[in-house]
């Protein structure tokens, strides 16, 4: 359980300084740290093998960075709203 005090001086940081914290105790993790389940491993192996089989399939992040941008846009500018997977 993390330390009340500490918790409280986290709170108490700005969001950039919260996430530089963030940061910095991620940098602390080694990838032994990270367990990865078999089947998460699976799905990591099968994207992988997709990546290679069709390489021009594939969108540079800038590119769906825009995308989403241009959808949240246009989901925020319809009169009326947009639901799926459950979410309004």
């Amino acid at each position: 359980m993390i330390d009340e005090s500490l918790l409280a001086k986290v709170s108490s940081l700005s969001p950039a300084e919260r996430l530089e914290l963030i940061g910095v105790v991620w940098d602390t993790l080694s990838p032994d740290d990270l367990a990865v389940t078999d089947a998460e491993r699976a799905l990591l192996d099968a994207r992988l093998a997709d990546m290679k089989t069709h390489p021009d399939d594939q969108s540079p992040w800038p590119e769906v960075k825009a995308r989403l941008e241009r959808l949240t846009v246009e989901l925020r500018s319809s009169s009326t709203p947009r639901c799926g997977a459950g979410y309004c």
